[in-house]
């Protein structure tokens, strides 16, 4: 069982993060068209995420200036916006190329878990799908 780290630190929409398990990473990375991205994590959970809701959790330094001062990101519409490319980023994190042109995001294994939408995650967290 993978031991549980508590981040006190608040995420780049203010909120105080979750736990996530420790050490997780993606077993398999799938597309859905133009819908979604889906993680199947190696303890079994699995996670999708909405194109137009992962781009906007970017993590770059620009994207999250912006999301502080609540300005709006340059990105298309959300049923517009989908991945060319997804790539490992090292063993930590996964890079994807999105079709508006945006690329410098690396979304850490446990920024990603953090951002699952899955009701055993969402729990009390007020987050929804773009």
């Amino acid at each position: 069982m993978s031991e549980l780290r508590a981040y006190r630190r608040s995420d780049s929409f203010g909120r105080v993060s979750r736990s996530v398990p420790e050490n997780v990473v993606p077993r398999a990375v799938r597309r859905h068209g133009r819908e979604s991205i889906e993680v199947l994590w190696d303890d079994g959970h699995r996670s999708v995420f909405p194109n137009g809701y992962l781009r906007a959790s970017c993590p770059c330094a620009l994207c999250r200036r912006l999301r502080g001062e609540q300005m709006a990101l340059p990105v298309m519409n959300g049923a517009q916006i989908y991945p060319l490319a997804i790539r490992p980023v090292g063993q930590y994190a996964l890079g994807i190329v999105w079709s508006d042109g945006h690329d410098e995001g690396i979304y850490r294994y446990e920024t990603l878990r953090r951002l699952c939408l899955c009701s055993d995650c969402d729990q009390g967290s007020g987050r929804t799908a773009c």
